[in-house]
């Protein structure tokens, strides 16, 4: 999706960023066992993914080439039918002629029904089963509330490759901000916006903290969604600012970046570790005593593919571990709660890397910087502390997701996590191409070719 970023002027983002592919696989699972298969890599060469997975049940080869159908199946219709659509009305959602081509293919229980059922249809094994279904994980839910549909995450990793941007995610960002610059956008920082001013049913502009007032007809937030009702609207859309407090929100995580005196050489680009207790270890941990012996965490290694990160020898990882929002019941009512999860949270990671032959980093952490819930509610306006923001169930996916535009407010916009189409990097800069389109359409009909 960062390489269809182009500049007005028609310049491809490969002039701003490097993309280098994740190989050989997209990622490498760990299984909280001690005893039999206990890693298998997600690779894109199909044959050997197939004599890899034919190793841990017999049939699974031929299961997973009938999963790999399905789920690209959805990903190439489900994205130009539901993804990069722009829903002005529930019947423009329902539009059964556009649905034809998917169902065609695929039942709705596949696509609806709840992800680790569906999975059962191709393999026996828990192992396989969880293979399959942990990229759940990105848009905040689990195997058991997720529908089927999201499989094509796994079908864009093994079709499409990971890519990572050399020198890390900053440089897209930056690139991103070069591009806009060369065609004339002048981009603020360190301004803090304290409102967005509305009258009459149109967009002023926004009074920055200092109170510099800067005017404009269009406005588009990214923040997230509820703070920008109940914090830069205020009480003047108290309709929204409701129904979206009392939505359902995804995950949060306890977050550790720690920098390591020696390469973790088992260790891949991209790392999942799964827990031995494949349902139970989806229940969001609410304090340091209902985190798992082994529970289920993500582990990035950029080294692996960008040799810029760390010296020669030493590592930077990030440890990434699912855990309840402050809506939740999460136990933070002190700094000391705060720090009891998160020492649990550690000492378990640690733990579950050592039982599966990554190696004890106790004794090599030389720097570590900790995110927990609160750090991601006050640093970054997250609703709870959300990190993925609002949930993707099936009564928050596409029309049903707040939309793009505020229509109560003319000109007043909305892009990221928490809006159409989701969160995820691709998802985000697809919903930022909609949003311009829908921001054209209503403004500019001459530009948008409507």
């Amino acid at each position: 999706m960062i390489r269809e970023v182009k500049s007005v002027s028609g310049e491809d983002m490969d002039d701003y960023v490097t993309l280098k592919k994740v190989e050989p696989a997209a990622y490498r699972v760990f299984f909280g066992e001690d005893e039999g298969v206990q890693s298998l890599d997600l690779l894109y060469d199909v044959q050997k993914m197939c004599l890899q997975l034919e190793q841990v049940e017999e049939g699974a080869g031929g299961a997973f080439l009938r999963f790999l159908a399905n789920a690209k199946e959805a990903l190439d219709k489900g994205t130009a039918s539901f993804i990069e659509r722009d829903f002005k009305s529930f019947w423009d959602y329902a539009d059964v002629p556009r649905l034809l081509p998917l169902l065609k293919h695929l039942s709705p229980i596949e696509l609806l029904g709840q992800h680790h059922s569906t999975m059962r249809n191709y393999f026996k094994n828990p192992k396989l089963q969880a293979m399959f279904t942990f990229q759940d994980l990105y848009v905040g839910l689990t195997p058991y509330n997720a529908p089927g549909v999201f499989s094509l995450l796994a079908a864009t990793e093994l079709t499409d490759g990971v890519w990572y941007p050399v020198g890390g995610f900053a440089k897209v960002r930056d690139g991103l901000a070069q591009a806009a610059q060369k065609v004339g956008a002048t981009i603020t920082t360190k301004a803090t916006v304290k409102r967005i001013d509305h009258a009459n049913g149109q967009v002023q502009g926004v009074t920055l903290e200092d109170g510099t007032f800067m005017r404009a007809n269009i406005v588009v937030a990214n923040a997230d969604l509820p703070y920008v009702y109940n914090s830069l609207l205020g009480s003047k859309v108290k309709t929204q600012a409701s129904k979206l407090l009392s939505s359902k929100y995804s995950a949060s995580v306890i977050a550790f970046q720690w920098a390591l005196s020696s390469r973790l050489e088992r260790l891949s680009h991209h790392n999942v570790f799964l827990s031995n207790c494949y349902e139970e270890s989806w229940h969001r941990a609410t304090d340091a005593s209902t985190i798992l012996e082994r529970p289920n965490f993500y582990v990035h290694a950029p080294s692996r593919t960008d040799s810029t990160v760390c010296p020669l020898g030493t590592d930077a990882i990030t440890v990434l571990l699912p855990v309840a929002h402050l809506g939740e019941g999460f136990s933070i009512g002190s700094a000391s709660d705060d720090k009891q999860i998160v020492e649990a949270a550690r000492e378990r990671v640690i733990s579950s890397l050592v039982r599966s032959g990554i190696g004890d980093i106790s004794s090599m952490i030389l720097s570590e910087v900790v995110y927990s819930p609160p750090t991601w509610q006050d640093s970054y306006n997250l609703q709870y502390g959300a990190a993925f923001g609002l949930a993707h169930n099936l009564l928050q996916l596409a029309y049903f997701r707040p939309d793009v535009a505020e229509p109560s407010i003319k000109g007043l916009y909305f892009a990221g996590a928490s809006t159409r189409p989701g969160n995820g990097v691709p998802l985000v800069l697809m919903g930022a191409k909609v949003t311009t389109n829908r921001i054209l359409e209503e403004n500019y009909p001459f530009l948008s070719g409507n």
